[in-house]
């Protein structure tokens, strides 16, 4: 019994330190990593819109696709979406001038079927309205059919949103 009780306070002490020499990297290493993050997000803002200055805004009301919107002072604004797929999740981004016209589009992830749901990340899907007014119909594809239609779901929502609050 004592031999027991002996292994049992020698594992805690072992976990304890474990757990604090863990606690003590997390620590370190947790606001690189976050600012790695942050360069990621400005690098990929900065294709549509390469000399905002990006502000991560609320965002406002009950948004079923909308999980963040970036300001670019003076340019327009980011919005990224994630819809449902046909297998999972796509994350995407759509930006939208100040004069109220798409100026661009791009997927950040998606683990869809290839050469079907994918194709929401072709420049087929995108190239007819970069350019246009928020107010063009954005068309679905033909063949992926289930994620181009979330995909349009979601740059409806961003349009409604950008509508009602820019």
């Amino acid at each position: 019994m004592k031999k027991i009780l002996h292994l049992t306070l020698f594992l805690a002490i072992i976990a304890a330190v474990a757990g604090g020499a863990l606690a003590a990297v997390n620590g370190l290493t947790a606001p690189v990593i976050a600012e790695n993050a942050i360069k990621e997000v400005k690098a990929t803002l900065e294709t549509f819109f390469p000399n905002g200055k990006f502000e991560e805004v609320e965002v406002k009301g009950d948004c079923e696709f909308i999980t963040n919107v970036y300001e670019a002072e003076g340019d327009g604004v980011i919005y990224k979406l994630t819809v449902k797929g046909f297998n999972d999740p796509i994350t995407f981004l759509v930006a939208i001038d100040v004069d109220g016209n798409f100026a661009g589009y791009k997927v950040t992830e998606i683990n869809d079927t290839n050469g079907f749901g994918t194709r929401v990340g072709d420049a087929e899907f995108y190239d007819p309205f970069i350019g246009q007014s928020i107010d063009t119909e954005v068309d679905t594809l033909s063949g992926a059919t289930i994620s181009s239609t979330a995909v349009v779901n979601g740059i409806h929502e961003a349009v409604e949103y950008h509508k009602a609050n820019y």
